[in-house]
């Protein structure tokens, strides 16, 4: 628009200047003759008026297609979009046009262009399970992917421009931000996040490249898990140690005694050889019960599906641990047999399951206490319940019953045998099977074991 006007202003001093010209030569031809005088005049006239037409048309000629692209560029700018130009194709400007016609789409192109690659972005950071974090050099947050702002406990705010320090309570993320700014290498560390749901965070922080540094990237991992897995691998470890080293001190403490001379004594060398025989079996039934946990967990296990009798299983069982309880003065209690219920699963894993449970009750129900199995039809599943009146788990143990090895009372879980494998196995093998393992106890009350495993539809009615 300021070349129209400029262009606009030369064609009016065009016309000043031949005006004062014209004046200039009436003055000089003033003395000439009438017939002279409307001659020139004429002919002044007609320069005028030609060279007021063709100035007019060269600048429109020039100047409209400059409009339109002025008026193209303007309204390109505000709704963000290629305008058509309509200029004549023989016009001088054509050629500039197309020109800026191909470098509007060119330019929307890009634009495109990159708003597919900043969605993409997007939904790459937004999809990570790590986070990721970026802050420049004021500490402020420019980037926060959703995944950051969970581990970092701000997940319900709007991080983005806000300081650090002000979104999040974790200072080793604030110390690490202010190394790496300093540090040409990475900075990595590992840390306890705050809030409700802590969480073991594994960070690494590196500077963002360029002069003057624009910020640091974060990249934190919940390595909490990993963590857990390496505390149960060196407590099994150290468990799986103890528990061989027991037996096999034992057996070499009896095969001792036996080379030092009580071989030759009748009495004590058979009571030897019979405690050596026990550690030995001891020994055996742990592995074993470490190996069918090991099978279990790496789905190694041939289970056989099929319909199982769970009455009869029960019945099996009850009549093989009757001597053991009558031994403790414990009472055996079955469930009433109004109706045969199967459940579907492998046969020898429910009977592992059912008589571990029933074993270990006995064991920790004192005499004159009472030791119930129950079964009951759900829906889609069969409910095995195994009740004691024994000694009870305090809740703070009760979610660790079913880990290998763990033992609410150790010096009296050992007295009493076994191999502290047990609820570890049912646990594992209610799983496989498609079930779960639950437990409600009280101290000084009892325990009670629940087994929830499918339910066989042909076999129950």
């Amino acid at each position: 628009m300021r070349l129209i006007t400029r262009f606009r202003r030369w064609l009016i001093l065009q016309v000043v200047v031949l005006l004062i010209a014209a004046l200039i030569s009436s003055a000089v031809l003033a003395k000439q003759p009438a017939a002279t005088h409307v001659a020139l005049w004429s002919l002044v006239t007609i320069a005028i008026v030609a060279m007021g037409y063709v100035s007019y048309s060269s600048i429109e000629n020039i100047v409209s297609p400059l409009a339109l692209l002025s008026d193209s560029v303007r309204r390109s700018k505000m709704i963000d979009e290629s305008v058509p130009l309509n200029i004549d194709p023989d016009n001088d400007l054509a050629l500039l046009s197309d020109s800026f016609g191909q470098m509007q789409e060119k330019l929307a192109h890009r634009v495109d262009e990159v708003q597919e690659n900043t969605e993409r972005l997007q939904t790459v950071l937004q999809s990570m399970v790590e986070g990721v974090l970026a802050v420049d050099p004021e500490h402020s947050i420019m980037l926060a992917n959703d995944a950051a702002r969970k581990m970092l406990d701000f997940a319900k705010s709007n991080p983005l421009g806000r300081p650090l320090l002000e979104v999040t309570r974790a200072r080793p993320v604030f110390e690490a931000v202010n190394t790496a700014f300093n540090s040409p290498g990475p900075v990595e560390l590992e840390f306890e996040s705050p809030g409700v749901h802590r969480r073991c965070l594994a960070l690494h922080a590196t500077r963002l490249p360029g002069s003057p540094c624009p910020g640091v990237m974060l990249v934190l991992r919940d390595v909490s898990e990993l963590r857990r897995l390496e505390n149960l691998r060196r407590e099994l470890v150290a468990n799986v140690s103890h528990e061989l080293k027991t037996p096999l001190a034992a057996i070499k403490a009896y095969a001792e005694t036996l080379r030092l001379g009580a071989v030759n004594d009748p009495e004590i060398n058979l009571t030897f050889v019979h405690r050596i025989e026990e550690q030995a079996e001891r020994l055996h039934e742990l592995i074993l019960d470490i190996l069918q946990i090991a099978r279990v967990e790496a789905g190694q296990e041939a289970f056989e599906i099929c319909d199982v009798p769970l009455h009869e299983l029960i019945e099996e069982c009850l009549a093989q641990f009757a001597d053991l309880a009558q031994s403790k003065r414990v009472e055996l209690i079955g469930p009433p047999i109004d109706q045969e219920i199967f459940v579907r699963g492998d046969e020898e894993g429910v009977r592992t399951i059912l008589n571990n449970l029933v074993d270990n009750a006995i064991k920790y129900t004192p005499a004159d206490g009472r030791v119930t199995v129950r079964c009951t039809i759900e829906t889609s599943a069969v409910m095995l319940e195994v009740q004691d009146t024994g000694i009870g788990i305090a809740e703070k143990d009760q979610a660790r019953v079913f880990e290998r090895f763990y033992r609410v009372d150790k010096a009296r879980s050992r007295e009493m045998g076994g191999t502290g494998l047990g609820l570890s196995i049912v646990k594992h093998l209610s799983q496989a099977l498609g079930g779960s393992v639950g437990l409600d106890s009280t101290i000084g009350k009892g325990s009670t074991f629940r087994v929830h495993l499918p339910r066989a539809m042909s076999g129950n009615k």
